[in-house]
């Protein structure tokens, strides 16, 4: 899609091309008193709101007929095609030539995209800490039930992302997720909330790691080999010794098969080539989707039985 600024470059480099449009009011209660104009709108206009020219023809008309003037704040402007102009469109964007631009009863719709814009632009405005909220507001707006929020913090596990104080409104996507209405009402707060953060244990395990690794540049080091030869042997007999695996006891005869999702009991005089349903790939685990990769990736799930369930290939 072109921007505003191409499209003004391409008509001021196509040699001046007119930009004539024709607007109709159709909404007055007695029919002598609609009105249609046709215009060649100035250059200048061109890179303008489209509001310049709803409030032309608003002073043209209740110059024509002053008995029933409009209100150029009570009126939008549409296309043919019944598309609402925002009062701040650019003309050479919203207008093409020989258009019929109709003027109808009803404010111009907000132009919600500007509307952010100005809003994250605002120095004035402070950033809500309260859990799902993350609102710009200002302190003068700020009262006792501006906020509605949650009590406790997100939880992260297994693909799952909720809130701890509502348990029963799980979700996958991160959209949805921060989509779930608030569970409690209370003023904007610019202080992050207190209390133990709930994170998942792949989390944990990884600041854990991190906490270690620190701890391991922070010790003094060993120049001397025979030393470091030392501390590595007393270190590593003082780890507990693992457990030897026993084995399995099978009947005579009899085998387990290997493949992961079957690990059966069968007789090797019974086994045959189309004995064992099986996926001939691994299994694959990504932010929370789980699929076979020898199956094909919109067979995911995220749910493990849902996986488990997944026909054999």
């Amino acid at each position: 899609a072109l921007t505003g600024e191409a499209l003004r470059k391409g008509k001021q480099s196509s040699g001046a091309m007119p930009l004539r449009v024709t607007i109709h009011w159709d909404e007055a209660s007695e029919e002598d008193r609609n009105l249609q104009l046709s215009m060649k709108l100035p250059k200048k206009w061109w890179g303008g709101p489209v509001s310049k020219v709803t409030d032309f023809f608003v002073e043209y008309y209740n110059g024509k007929f002053k008995d029933n003037p409009l209100d150029g704040k009570k009126i939008h402007a549409e296309n043919a095609g019944g598309r609402k102009f925002h009062a701040d469109d650019v003309v050479e964007v919203a207008f093409t030539h020989k258009e019929h631009i109709y003027l109808k009863d009803g404010a111009p719709p907000r132009n919600e995209q500007k509307e952010r814009e100005e809003l994250e632009s605002d120095p004035t405005r402070l950033t809500c800490q309260n859990y799902g909220c993350q609102f710009r507001f200002r302190e003068e707006d700020n009262h006792t039930k501006a906020c509605w929020h949650h009590r406790k913090g997100p939880v992260f596990w297994n693909g799952y992302k909720y809130w701890a104080c509502c348990e029963d409104r799980k979700a996958y996507d991160w959209n949805d997720f921060m989509k779930v209405p608030g569970c409690v009402c209370g003023p904007h707060s610019t202080e992050k909330p207190k209390g133990a953060e709930l994170v998942s244990p792949t989390i944990i395990a990884a600041r854990q790691a991190e906490a270690e690794a620190q701890q391991r540049q922070a010790a003094p080091k060993l120049n001397d080999i025979k030393r470091y030869t030392e501390k590595s042997i007393k270190e590593e007999a003082s780890k507990p010794k693992p457990k030897p695996k026993t084995k399995e006891n099978l009947p005579q005869g009899c085998g387990r098969c290997v493949h992961m999702e079957c690990k059966k009991l069968f007789s090797f005089k019974e086994n045959h080539n189309k004995a064992c349903k099986y996926h001939r790939g691994r299994a694959i685990f990504h932010d929370g989707a789980k699929w076979w990769s020898c199956c094909s990736e919109h067979r995911k799930s995220y749910d493990w039985d849902d996986f488990m369930k997944i026909p054999k290939c």
